[in-house]
């Protein structure tokens, strides 16, 4: 079977959908499928690049339509598997209009979408549910979609679940698919664990708390740094690890947001418990993940399994402490407060603090969290999430007629 994968972004960008997409191809490599990704000419393409990568998209406005479609005409795939967030395609329209485009052709490939994040468009507010037409174009355009958490799915199935789309979603063949993490797992000898925190400058008798991911409005930052001063000044035995970078680090000053959670953070006493890491590369992120006790990730939405920093703490099976999700819809994994996380309120720094307080004083509670983020992690495995797409290729085929 021969797939095109479809992103806007791609590694060496920063970026978890480019992230995802380089690891679901080389997992379907695996799987022994033939697998092209067409990408934006802004991606350097490496040497040691694991799938065929095509950097051929100049603008993913209409442009885009010849660009890629020049790619289908080279190949001919049996998938063409769109891997959408709004912000990786510019916020232009090429993408959400190809599919139809491609149905013009007499013999054409499969069409799937992937929607990574169905959040409200950063555009035009004052259009209010029109906003969302580009996208409902992009579903009803495609033979199916895949959704990767709760939230999506509610949206698309209009808080019903099921296996098809909601009428305004034209109606698809619905299929639900954890992402998985880009960071990987690895596990530390006591000898290692001790090693990095010290390189921290974790002293060995505190607690240690990891934020990971960008330092964005959306995660939270500002109910962590509060619950955080609220611990300092209780002396609490804490270090907070600050594992990220603004979403566009260059290096340069940090963004108003960053400085106003580092200004919260400023006080000596705080301060000094406290690690910034500025941007690291994956295996760094894993050992640094290794060393900590606990994650606390107060998104500011509530959790969902759209974020691929959750997913990160959950498959290296860290003791969690993060906002409540909005919905859960099986078959999607869950969050349950008590079992595999402590859930406390968004914007609740007192609550996020009494959690953290809990986990100080209750090893065994962390030892459960972290026995109940073991059981979920198997299902943002790869190669699951492989074989799922794999199968969900094949029903595809077979129901168009052609042979996988």
């Amino acid at each position: 079977m021969r797939v095109i994968l479809v992103t806007g972004e791609y590694p060496p960008m920063r970026g978890g959908v480019g992230d995802y997409t380089s690891l679901l191809g080389q997992a379907l490599a695996r799987l022994d499928v033939e697998v092209t990704v067409v990408t934006s000419s802004q991606v350097e393409t490496r040497p040691e690049e694991p799938v065929p990568v095509r950097p051929v998209v100049t603008s993913w406005g209409f442009p885009a339509w010849s660009a890629i479609g020049r790619v289908i005409s080279e190949i001919a795939p049996d998938v063409v598997h769109i891997q959408y967030q709004t912000g990786a395609f510019d916020m232009r329209l090429g993408v959400n209009l190809f599919p139809w485009i491609l149905r013009l052709r007499s013999s054409r490939p499969r069409i799937v979408v992937t929607f990574h994040d169905l959040k409200e468009p950063y555009i035009l507010p004052k259009l209010g549910a029109a906003r969302h037409a580009a996208t409902h174009a992009l579903a009803a355009g495609a033979d199916a979609v895949v959704v990767t958490n709760a939230d999506d799915l509610a949206r698309v199935t209009r808080g019903q679940g099921g296996t098809r789309t909601a009428l305004g979603w034209g109606k698809r063949p619905l299929y639900a698919i954890p992402i998985g993490s880009n960071i990987p797992s690895r596990p530390l000898t006591e000898q290692e664990r001790t090693a990095r925190r010290r390189q921290l400058g974790v002293p060995d008798a505190d607690l240690l708390l990891v934020y990971f991911g960008f330092l964005h409005p959306s995660k939270g930052l500002e109910t962590l740094a509060e619950a955080f001063v609220r611990l300092v000044q209780d002396k609490r035995p804490v270090h907070l690890l600050m594992l990220g970078a603004p979403a566009r680090d260059h290096g340069k000053d940090d963004p108003p947001y960053v400085a106003s959670i580092r200004q919260r953070l400023a006080d000596p006493a705080v301060r000094e418990r406290v690690t910034w890491t500025g941007f690291l590369p994956a295996r760094c992120v894993a050992a640094c993940l290794a060393a900590a006790d606990v994650s606390v990730l107060p998104f500011a939405e509530g959790a969902s399994l759209r974020h691929g920093t959750l997913i990160a703490a959950i498959v290296n099976h860290l003791p969690i402490v993060t906002t409540r999700p909005r919905v859960a819809l099986p078959p999607l994994p869950s969050l349950v407060d008590g079992e595999n996380a402590l859930l406390v309120p968004p914007g609740d720094a007192r609550a996020l603090a009494g959690a953290i307080d809990l986990l100080i004083a209750r090893p065994e509670l962390r030892r459960h969290l972290a026995a109940g983020a073991a059981r979920l992690a198997p299902y943002f495995d790869w190669e699951e999430i492989a074989r799922a797409t794999l199968k969900m290729y094949r029903e595809l085929a077979a129901s168009s007629g052609s042979r996988p």
